[in-house]
């Protein structure tokens, strides 16, 4: 239960925050649950925690070169279903 707890409070900074709106805004992500199995993330998170927490991870696993907003809204893209939400 900790574990979960620890899991479910990840803290998403400013910066971090930021482009997920903005990739929420540039591809009409609605509200709801679904887009995390699509995004490799928890599957309790919903469709906005998911792009929040898929960006954070982007930005921890990502080499400093690859870094851009470019790479990741082509990425972020590649990993919707065609049915977008």
């Amino acid at each position: 239960m900790i574990q979960q707890q620890m899991y479910s409070s990840i803290w998403i900074p400013p910066k971090t925050y930021d482009l997920a709106e903005w990739l929420i805004r540039s591809f009409n992500i609605q509200p709801g649950y679904g887009l995390a199995r699509y995004l490799g993330v928890s599957r309790r998170y919903n469709n906005y925690r998911a792009v929040q927490v898929w960006v954070l991870e982007q930005q921890r696993n990502w080499p400093a070169e690859k870094r851009t907003t470019g790479n990741l809204r082509r990425e972020f893209s590649l990993l919707l279903p065609i049915e977008q939400y």
